[in-house]
């Protein structure tokens, strides 16, 4: 990209961005045509005024209102390679646990862009408001929208994860019952409520565990998204064993997904659901 400055042309230096797989991308000016594989990038893209870039978007990219106009590409089940191409993107942003790698290949293959998004820490977070930012030459905004996520990160460590410790068992799902280890940003959540994730040394990142080992666990804390907005029937299932520390103290929690499943600024709010909530194990 040319500027004309002070009557001399200037060349922009290309815009250059490593993703969370370690590739390095060029940009020779910012990006206008996106297609987002996730819906956690789209909110993000929203969030720093380059919602207008997005052309396309997969199911539950519905965060805010107007993305939900998007054309959609497919889902977590399946992507939709021919609408994709269509589309005719600068460049894809994709997530390794929500996309199938033979999709991507298969999309690399025809050449397309695709930058890797996969946060795992909280701070990820904030290094993709950053990236976006980078890549739609939304600087300004990207840095407004980044330094509130530090600011109330920071204080809800402040403020709740020095206090006593909590255990608390985070349900995926029912059947199979299903959790996540200690490499999460749900489990990041976890910590900095000042609590402890009974399942966090696992190896796997969404393992299945049995009822007998969260008997033996005995969590003070239960917390739960689900698939939807209400509150899932089988989160009260815990109720049967009246022996569980969660559920002498009734405290058996739901966070709406869209406010603990996916990385985005939204997340903290959740976050700061679940720091509240908490308070009541250590009464």
């Amino acid at each position: 990209m040319t500027f004309s400055f002070f009557g001399q042309s200037v060349i922009a230096a290309p815009i250059q961005v490593t993703d969370d797989d370690g590739i390095l991308h060029t940009f020779p000016e910012p990006v206008t045509r996106i297609v987002s594989l996730m819906p956690h990038a789209t909110e993000l893209l929203f969030e720093i005024g380059a919602g207008n870039h997005v052309v396309g978007a997969v199911q539950y990219s519905d965060y805010p209102e107007a993305a939900k106009q998007i054309p959609r590409v497919g889902g977590y089940s399946a992507l939709n390679i021919e609408a994709i191409v269509a589309l005719e993107p600068d460049l894809l942003i994709a997530w390794p646990e929500g996309n199938r790698n033979r999709e991507l290949d298969r999309l690399k293959a025809l050449g397309l862009p695709i930058f890797v998004s996969d946060p795992n820490e909280l701070e990820d977070i904030a290094k993709a408001l950053k990236l976006y930012g980078e890549i739609t030459g939304k600087q300004p905004q990207a840095e407004k929208a980044r330094s509130a996520f530090n600011h109330k990160l920071e204080h809800l460590r402040s403020t709740y994860s020095q206090q006593e410790k909590v255990s608390v068992f985070y349900q995926v799902w029912n059947a199979p019952l299903m959790t996540q280890n200690g490499n999460t940003f749900i489990s990041r959540a976890i910590e900095v409520c000042g609590g402890v994730n009974i399942f966090a040394d696992l190896p796997m990142t969404n393992p299945q565990v049995s009822i007998e080992s969260i008997l033996v666990q005995d969590p003070q804390v239960i917390v739960a998204s689900g698939m939807g907005q209400a509150r899932p029937e089988w989160l009260d299932d815990w109720r049967q064993y009246k022996t569980l520390q969660a559920v002498k103290k009734n405290q058996l929690f739901h966070i709406l997904p869209e406010l603990f499943q996916r990385p985005t600024s939204r997340f903290l709010i959740g976050t700061e659901q679940l720091c509240e909530a908490m308070e009541g194990a250590r009464r």
